[in-house]
């Protein structure tokens, strides 16, 4: 070996380059399920925001509960108030949740209403941000991320009737909140925050039941220190769903009968209109994105938690149609879990055929002009996701404008409650109306909930058909608010004592009969 000078430099060559292995497009499931925040300040933010922005919302914009809600609020106030008996008789379905949530406000009074409203709300915007956090999640955070959130979360959105959902105080968004981010939980590892999630979606809609108790078979098999929980939760479900109406009807299946009661409008061909609801709940571009995020995680990388999401919305929209054909209305609002689902998958469908664009444009310079760097897969991708979000405007045109239409829809419902308050004190107020326990009262279908809070007594007491001698309240014929109160037969309207705003009351009476417990 020759002797080397001092100045001699000993030069390593390095090794040739070797291709790194390709990732799966989008990023592994894994990499994604680990996307790293904060475990608990986030969720706490969003949760203090969201209900401050409710609270503003009360004072900013008009507050009045929709016939449901006036109901819940109703049987709130009878749980705790020694002067009313507890019946959930006369009013529409039994829904757990949101009476748990009213028994509490009753206790404040004249409160109540506003305090569900304002939970309603903040519950709707906590779904808004769990849509983001899932979409960003499942497409690994960053810019990407962030965009599949926005799409997600304005996909809901545009879901229909989400607006008057949130004006008028209904448990939709909180079902929504429930569903998405009890997903959020399970994926962040947090198995009994998840769990709780799914027993609160329980108590508002009973396509929850099967999801809760699977969930609840492997919770107790994977976590044995849960087992105490999940057996908690797994008895609340029967006991909240029939134990009260049994209470306060003798009917433990109360909320089923008047499911099945109710007329869904489903015509000749229940299954066919059934499934149109179900397509029509989110915007067309919403269910085309999410189609196209399924196929572009089954044929290109196989994403097991893209693939289990949509399999659960599928799985929603079986039970909602197997309900329906067992009996069941089979509403629109029924599918909202699966809409939210959808709009996740949307976000995370119009993302990744963005960036499957911008790679594959970048592949392709790659071998005209070796060397060019990432800038033109951005523009493409950018360009890409442009062009969707702009093809899917014309879809949106009526969600929109009925987005629009709800605050002055809110407006006028609280105007004539209002004045249905005003008409209730020009009476007398309660004890006018009811100076007997047998006396009765009826007005139009959609404010009898709302005339049984204003004149404090049980749903009951206030009927849609003027079936007995009393005072009946009658307002618009719209559709909000329904017709007035049909005079059944052998009745007479002896007089007319209030006129206030668009409220008449009149005094209804059994001829040759006594009028003593007749309201005055």
């Amino acid at each position: 070996m020759p002797p080397r000078d001092a100045g001699d430099q000993i030069v390593v060559e390095a090794p040739p380059d070797r291709p790194r292995p390709r990732e799966p497009f989008g990023g592994s499931s894994a990499r994604r399920l680990r996307w790293p925040h904060p475990p608990t300040a986030p969720i706490l933010i969003a949760i203090l925001a969201s209900v401050a922005l409710a609270g503003l919302s009360a004072a900013l914009l008009p507050t009045v509960p929709s016939y449901d809600p006036w109901a819940w609020i109703v049987w709130g106030r009878e749980v705790f108030d020694p002067h009313l008996s507890f019946a959930v008789g006369g009013g529409p379905s039994w829904k757990p949740l949101p009476v748990i949530f009213t028994a509490v406000f009753g206790l404040f009074g004249n409160a109540a209403p506003t305090l569900w409203v304002i939970t309603a709300r903040a519950a709707g915007l906590l779904a808004l941000v769990a849509a983001w956090r899932l979409a960003a999640r499942l497409m690994g955070g960053g810019r990407a991320g962030a965009f599949a959130g926005g799409v997600a979360a304005l996909g809901v959105l545009l879901t229909q009737d989400w607006f008057y959902y949130m004006f008028r105080g209904t448990s939709e968004p909180m079902l929504v909140a429930s569903s998405l981010w009890a997903v959020d939980r399970l994926l962040a590892g947090r198995r009994g925050q998840a769990f709780a999630l799914a027993i609160a979606g329980s108590l508002i809609r009973p396509e929850w039941w099967p999801f809760a108790l699977a969930y609840a078979v492997w919770l107790w098999r994977r976590e044995p220190r849960l087992r105490a929980p999940v057996a908690l939760g797994l008895l609340a479900i029967p006991f909240f769903w029939f134990v009260p109406p049994w209470i306060g009807s003798g009917q433990p299946l109360l909320a089923a009968t008047h499911a099945k009661d109710y007329n869904g409008h489903l015509g000749a061909h229940p299954l066919l209109t059934v499934l149109r609801r179900g397509a029509d709940l989110q915007v067309l571009p919403a269910l085309i994105a999410a189609l196209v995020a399924v196929a572009i995680s089954w044929w290109r990388d196989r994403d097991r938690t893209v693939l289990a999401l949509a399999g659960g919305a599928l799985a929603w929209w079986v039970l909602v149609v197997a309900m329906t054909l067992d009996g069941y209305p089979g509403l629109e609002r029924f599918y909202l879990p699966a809409a939210g689902v959808t709009c996740v998958l949307a976000g995370i469908g119009v993302a990744r055929l963005a960036l499957l664009a911008g790679g594959s444009a970048w592949a392709t310079s790659q071998q005209r002009l070796p060397g060019s760097g990432p800038a033109p897969a951005s523009a493409i991708a950018v360009a890409v996701a442009a062009l969707a979000i702009g093809v899917s405007i014309p879809f949106t045109a009526s969600r929109i404008d009925s987005a629009r239409s709800q605050k002055p829809a809110a407006d006028r419902a609280v105007r004539i409650l209002d004045q249905l308050g005003a008409a209730t004190a020009a009476v007398g107020g309660h004890a006018a109306v009811y100076p007997c326990r047998s006396s009765f009262a009826a007005v139009n279908h959609g404010v009898q909930t709302a005339l049984a809070w204003k004149l404090h007594v049980t749903l009951g007491r206030v009927g849609t058909t003027m079936r007995h001698p009393g005072l009946d309240f009658i307002g618009p014929h719209n559709a909000t608010d329904g017709a007035p109160a049909p005079i059944s037969s052998g009745l007479t309207a002896a007089a007319q004592i209030a006129h206030v705003g668009v409220w008449r009351v009149l005094r209804v009476v059994h001829p040759g009969r006594s009028q003593r417990c007749v309201g005055s």
